[in-house]
């Protein structure tokens, strides 16, 4: 690739000095938004057993592919690998999260260099005038200033460099007819394979492309010569050199996971008319926040429909268009800031640029049209700027609750670090020579699995052999229910059975997974977990995790889950009245919690716990007091209950009571009264 023109020292002169502006601007909006995904830390929890000599597993001795991109976690093992030997400290500043992130945020440059590559290249095929590479440099410009590519550059995972890989892939493929570029394109679309399962459909679409080409142009007339003569041998051998480590690479997961495909596909994947919808309303999404309601989509679909386009445009529109019904298809993605369009996005850029200025030099006359072309570039880039604002505060939203919850999920792993170190100290104490590893349920397993040292049942899946493959959901939990996450395989009877020493929510004392959900309703959980709290100095806050006490509740009921949608709405009402001050929605708080305990009348301690926080919180202490006395004798082990009527009796200074609910805390709760921090 030639990265300047040679014969335009003007042109040459404001691409570099534009690169030179969009690499400092990158510099500076990836800094400011700078923070890792908790998802990241899955790769990084598999790079870390394989350095230290587990295996390429998530829980030692369970051999699942909980992880979707293979390349990058070996890339992670190299460099630690390679840290090691050099003997680099890698636990003060080099650490595997920072090198995750650095690498996240490093490959974004060359990414906004390939869509200027790729943007050329189309622009070349259709117009002959030198300033292509002015108006190329505008589309890498707009893919700058979108928020999922920002967003993700620093995430800390493996999206910048699928990103790269598939625009690469699609410029090599694009000179097919050359044997040199396309090996290149075979090669970077094997790279492209081991990064992302999508790599693999990546590569048979742009050879299905090739394939329709070869049809159209053969000569042959009978359909069987017509098919066998589209398979020439570049394609064969194209075929053939691609198939080989991706076939390796599929042996060894048969042969080490059991599957022909990661854990993930089996956790996730599922098809109905539900998962259209949220695929639809993603796509929707898109469109409004990126492409002006699809409005930038119409130039090329414009030129589409009056045969105005050229192969290479084809190959981009059905690229474009068939991932994006795969999009649809599987239901969009439960990460945030559009990620899955991210392959595409600039190609669309690409697109409108190419059919807008053509159409320019057809409708525009031809005194205005080099004007307009010349001005295209800076509108743009003007829009970019617009619609980066505009989409900002959602990006930092997200940003804010990744940073909160990657926080708290390392205060949790630091409890839990503290606890099985004490089980260690009295295993040594009765000459045991091993102590079991404690065990975590959690649906948010990224961070915390990374910082612990537990074994982590993963409630959705992704990381869990037996729920991915034998989910079993439960009547009542479905999409009534007021939920962030909608991953809807899950097996609660599994995660019980398994015992865990603690199940942790994100969201704290209520579910916001079907997963959770169905844990939470069981009877089993209700009668051999209690919640336990930690007091966090760092967030200044408690801290809810529900530990193990077999038969801790004596009283027996089945509820199902017709409570649990009033539960969740009315601790959502008590956090948004927090926030708020709306002393309306305490009506509103306890009509939900009335009509919880008509339906399960044993969560009488929750409910009365809720209603003494409601009339804490707006100083009606008197109230509170009832309520909150009534949930600590009904429940011996209700540390909230307890912290609330700690609080009012020093307000009043009853120091005896206070003192009296202190020690009722230390029994169930300790860390609710040392903290996190207790060394």
């Amino acid at each position: 690739m030639q990265l300047l023109p040679k014969k335009n020292n003007v042109e040459r002169f404001l691409v570099v000095l534009g690169f030179i502006l969009l690499a400092a601007v990158y510099y500076r909006l990836a800094e400011g938004i700078s923070f890792i995904q908790d998802d990241a830390f899955i790769s990084l929890r598999y790079a870390e057993n394989f350095v230290n000599g587990n295996g390429l597993v998530f829980n030692e001795g369970e051999k699942v592919e909980g992880y979707t991109n293979f390349l990058w976690v070996m890339l992670l093992s190299a460099f630690k690998f390679f840290a090691i030997a050099l003997n680099l400290d890698f636990n003060h500043g080099l650490n595997l999260p920072s090198l995750a992130q650095f690498l996240s945020a490093f490959l974004g440059v060359p990414v906004l260099f390939a869509v200027y590559f790729l943007s050329k290249k189309i622009l070349k095929s259709k117009i002959k005038e030198r300033t292509t590479g002015v108006v190329s440099f505008a589309a890498s410009a707009m893919f700058l200033f979108t928020t999922p590519f920002i967003y993700w550059s620093v995430s800390g995972m493996e999206t910048s460099l699928f990103v790269l890989l598939t625009l690469l892939s699609i410029y090599f493929f694009l000179d097919y007819e050359t044997s040199k570029k396309r090996n290149i394109f075979v090669v970077v679309s094997i790279l492209n394979s081991f990064v992302r399962p999508e790599g693999l459909f990546f590569f048979f679409l742009l050879i299905a492309f090739r394939l329709i080409k070869n049809y159209i142009s053969s000569d042959e007339y009978k359909l069987n010569k017509k098919i066998k003569s589209s398979f020439d041998n570049p394609l064969i051998s194209a075929l053939i050199i691609y198939s080989i480590p991706v076939a390796a690479h599929l042996i060894f997961r048969l042969i080490y996971y059991g599957y022909p495909f990661p854990n993930t596909f089996y956790a996730k994947t599922e098809f109905s008319y539900e998962f259209l919808e949220r695929g639809w309303k993603y796509y929707t999404d898109f469109l409004e926040a990126y492409l002006v309601y699809g409005i930038l989509s119409l130039p090329p679909l414009i030129q589409l429909l009056r045969f105005k386009t050229n192969y290479m445009e084809n190959v981009i529109l059905g690229f474009s268009l068939v991932y994006t019904l795969m999009i649809i298809f599987i239901g969009g993605d439960v990460l945030p800031i559009h990620r899955f369009f991210l392959p595409v996005m600039p190609l669309l850029f690409i697109l409108f640029i190419s059919s807008s200025i053509v159409l320019v030099d057809e409708f525009v006359k031809s005194k205005y049209a080099s004007a307009v072309k010349l001005a295209l570039p800076f509108l743009l880039i003007v829009y970019s700027l617009f619609n980066y604002h505009r989409n900002e505060q959602l990006m930092l939203e997200k940003r804010s609750y990744e940073i909160g919850l990657v926080s708290k999920m390392k205060i949790y792993a630091e409890f839990i670090r503290s606890k099985q170190e004490e089980s260690k100290i009295r295993s040594m104490s009765k000459n045991k020579k091993m102590c079991n590893k404690i065990s975590v349920a959690m649906s948010t397993i990224g961070a915390f699995s990374f910082y612990s040292s537990a074994r982590v049942i993963d409630l959705v899946g992704l990381t869990d052999e037996y729920v991915a493959h034998h989910p079993n959901e439960v009547e009542g939990i479905d999409n009534e229910l007021p939920l962030l996450w909608k991953e809807r395989r899950y097996n609660a009877d599994y995660i019980l059975s398994e015992k865990p020493d603690y199940i942790i929510f994100p969201a704290g004392a209520k579910p916001s997974a079907f997963a959770e959900c169905a844990v939470f309703i069981q009877e089993e959980f209700r009668k051999n977990y209690y919640m336990q709290l930690l007091y966090s100095k760092e967030l200044n806050q408690l801290l809810p995790v529900f530990t193990r006490l077999e038969n801790v509740r004596g009283d027996s009921a089945e509820c199902g889950s017709s409570f649990l949608k009033h539960y969740i709405e009315a601790n959502n009402l008590f956090l948004r009245m927090i926030k708020s001050g709306d002393k309306k929605l305490i009506p509103i708080i306890n009509r939900e919690l009335d009509a919880m305990l008509q339906k399960c009348v044993v969560r009488q301690p929750e409910v009365n716990t809720l209603k003494g926080m409601v009339f804490y919180h707006t100083k009606n202490y008197s109230i509170a007091e009832k309520y909150l006395s009534d949930a600590a004798n009904a429940d011996s082990t209700n540390a909230l209950a307890r912290i609330y009527l700690k609080n009012i009796y020093f307000s009043q200074s009853k120091i005896d009571k206070a003192e009296m609910q202190i020690r009722q805390i230390l029994k169930f709760s300790p860390y609710a009264i040392w903290g996190t921090n207790r060394k």
